[in-house]
């Protein structure tokens, strides 16, 4: 039995009501179940139990077995003194506070059905496993879910990105580049990226960013792509460059066989998204402070509209000429991405370490501006009845998939327990 059931039992009152008793023979009469407690403590608080002729307030505690109080280490916890009724599945053991007085339990019982019911679902094998009810929730219900889980999800990336302020004693630009190497590599090439990010400190690369040529060669050279004999004067003036830049800053460049080249498209490349990375620090001397300044999704776009250099119209690796030639624009849907993991994030962390309101809500219109993602959890949401109107809401869902539904947390989970609720209904 599954405990986080039966506080979810306890708190709908789903139980057989009549004949409730304590251990010891009192008549037990739930006036309030109390408010569920997220946090270290006793489950539910602010409870209003009556046991005999007594009305009591306070907090209820929950197991599946009386013992576990003892187990849980309770009856060394402070907190837990003033638990006036623990509810339980079995009464297989007299607990007792500090004080030697006993604590009222009581055994409450549920049909069989409910916990039927309940194992279905968080056994269910499918993506989402309460696809097949979503739509009997109320939508109200479902949008507020997805505006706090959206929420849940920024405040998630904020501690990674804490981790990192914590790293670089709150440089800013430093972390902004951090995450943007990151995320300028998809899943396919992310950890490469990052190597070469901490391989070149944004102070080096501000340092040369009025130079393309220098950008270029210190990301080319140091991810480890100029070691090859030229055959070309791009190629031949990018070596030569590093080769002076390697020397005067002491850099050790990365190994060649990091990146991935499998099943990515030609113009996802890692040297032409390295080609791009740089026609974006070129073009602006800070790239962080440029954008912690924007307010309009059109800026961002602005910012990010960069194609790579010549050479790249005709090659997506060095050395071989392509037969397609096509100038190399990061296009909206890699920008978007960059919005969506990148940019939103770090501006909502911000806000966080500068308590300003107005640049968290900025964070959230960004988010709010852009199109939902599309990828397959994404089209599994929408074949289960709810369509994400944009990114916020897609990442909700993406959210929804990995940290509910994939660890069947229903039960922690607003449309989930809704669904458990509803299905429950209809068996009473």
């Amino acid at each position: 039995m599954n405990e986080d059931f039966l506080q979810f039992i306890w708190n709908l009152g789903l139980y057989d009501t009549a004949n409730l008793e304590t251990g010891e023979g009192e008549k037990v009469q739930v006036v309030s179940a109390g408010i569920q407690n997220k946090d270290s403590g006793p489950d539910f608080y602010n409870a209003k139990i009556r046991i005999g002729d007594t009305l009591w307030a306070g907090t209820v505690e929950i197991h599946r077995k009386a013992s576990e109080w003892n187990l849980h280490g309770h009856c060394n916890d402070n907190a837990y003194n003033n638990v006036i009724l623990h509810v339980v599945e079995k009464n297989d053991t007299v607990i007792k506070r500090k004080n030697g007085e006993i604590i009222p339990c009581v055994e409450i019982t549920y049909p069989e059905s409910f916990m039927k019911r309940y194992i279905e679902l968080s056994e269910s094998k499918q993506l989402i496993p309460c696809a097949n009810y979503i739509s009997g929730v109320d939508t109200f219900k479902v949008q507020f879910w997805l505006n706090r889980v959206a929420t849940e999800r920024l405040e998630q990336k904020t501690a990674g990105i804490n981790v990192l302020m914590n790293e670089t004693f709150n440089d800013l630009e430093e972390v902004f580049h951090s995450i943007l190497f990151k995320y300028f590599g998809f899943k396919t090439n992310a950890l490469p990226f990052e190597m070469l990010e901490r391989s070149l400190p944004a102070k080096l690369l501000r340092k040369y960013s009025h130079s393309l040529q220098s950008v270029e060669s210190l990301l080319f050279g140091q991810a480890g792509f100029l070691d090859f004999d030229a055959e070309d004067e791009y190629s031949f003036n990018l070596q030569s460059e590093y080769q002076f830049l390697k020397n005067k800053h002491n850099l050790v460049e990365m190994d060649k066989s990091l990146w991935k080249y499998a099943k990515l498209r030609p113009v996802n490349f890692p040297t032409v998204r390295i080609a791009q990375l740089a026609a974006i620090l070129n073009k602006y001397q800070s790239l962080w402070d440029v954008v912690v300044t924007l307010e309009n999704i059109k800026d961002i776009y602005e910012i990010f509209d960069v194609t790579a250099s010549v050479y790249w119209d005709s090659h997506y690796v060095f050395g071989k000429t392509s037969s397609q030639t096509s100038p190399k624009r990061l296009g909206k849907v890699a920008v978007d991405n960059l919005i969506i993991n990148v940019l939103a994030p770090m501006i909502f962390t911000y806000s966080i370490y500068r308590g300003d309101e107005t640049l968290r809500e900025r964070a959230i219109y960004f988010l709010e501006s852009l199109a939902p993602e599309s990828n397959s959890a994404v089209r599994e949401w929408i074949q289960s009845g709810i369509k994400p109107a944009n990114a916020l809401e897609s990442q909700a869902l993406l959210h929804l998939q990995t940290e509910y539904c994939a660890g069947k947390k229903c039960l922690k989970c607003s449309i989930g327990k809704e669904v458990i609720q509803n299905i429950i209904k209809t068996e009473k």
